[in-house]
């Protein structure tokens, strides 16, 4: 690509769940996280990421255990189930682990539910992933990346469990979504067809079935990846459990609808709230 992406990395997902403290004491004690901050969700921050309603509710922002923090979760006992495989939206975080078939197997009897093994990935056999759900119905596509997967730029590990660098993205429509994404970040993804294994198992498909993809390459070794997949549902209004919203980084000056936040993880920033067309939230934050 002639010029770095405008969008990315990944600055914040924020995962709401009924039961906030719970979720928080299932990454601690099973993904290796700690926390950086606790306290409510300041109404700046909510309006930032388009969920000015959760403004108030117990938050905590959670890094791993080289200090990079990646993960907000919000508390809201009223928050509706959504499942995550069937609906658009946000459906999984592709977060970069050491060793996945280790973590993998110290799941066992954990509030993250094995939802398919360890295996190589169909794109690459340097990248190895397992699939569970979380506390709060969250999709983590755990990964261990053996090697360089061109022309994909991907980061090295620094954690046991290290951070969320594919944000996957349910949409009606993959070209839409990825030339939303595609105008922000200022480069041009690839697009293709491949076998989503958790997708089919959940959804009653054949196993290898392949669906329409695409991934958007970011900045700093990140990436979007969008998923077309066929009978999927709308998730309805309001925030529900699991991922609400993702927040980029973004390189781009802040537009007319940004504000500048006083307090929360962005303090000090310019933040826009935005909504794709899989009407999932995200946010700029503005660099």
């Amino acid at each position: 690509m002639s010029n770095p992406p405008s969008l990315g990395p990944v600055a914040l997902c924020t995962l709401v769940a009924r039961d906030g403290a719970a979720a928080v004491e299932a990454y601690i004690r099973w993904m290796y996280q700690q926390v950086q901050s606790h306290g409510p969700l300041d109404v700046g921050t909510a309006s930032a990421l388009g969920l000015g309603e959760l403004a108030g509710k117990p938050s905590w922002v959670l890094a791993n255990q080289a200090g990079r923090s990646w993960l907000q979760i919000v508390e809201h006992p009223g928050a509706k189930p959504r499942d995550a495989l069937g609906s658009y939206g946000w459906m999984a975080m592709e977060t970069l682990v050491e060793d996945v078939d280790s973590l993998a197997t110290s799941l066992a009897g954990s509030p993250f539910e094995m939802l398919r093994p360890p295996a190589d990935l169909d794109v690459s056999d340097k990248i190895r992933a397992c699939q569970a759900r979380g506390p709060a119905g969250e999709i983590l596509y755990l990964t261990q990346v053996k090697g360089d997967v061109p022309p994909f730029d991907l980061p090295a590990c620094q954690a046991p469990v290290d951070h969320l660098f594919i944000p996957v993205l349910s949409t009606p429509s993959r070209d839409c979504s990825l030339a939303d994404y595609a105008a922000i970040s200022g480069n041009e993804g690839i697009s293709f067809e491949t076998r989503i294994t958790v997708v089919n198992q959940a959804r009653g498909f054949e196993l290898e079935r392949r669906h329409p993809v695409a991934t958007l390459q970011l900045a700093g070794q990140a990436l979007i990846e969008i998923d077309q997949i066929a009978d999927t549902e709308d998730a309805g209004s309001g925030p529900g459990c699991g991922v609400a919203c993702i927040a980029f980084f973004c390189s781009a000056a802040p537009g007319e609808g940004a504000i500048l936040l006083e307090e929360g993880p962005f303090a000090g920033q310019h933040c826009s709230a935005q909504t794709g067309a899989g009407g999932e939230y995200f946010t700029l934050v503005h660099t």
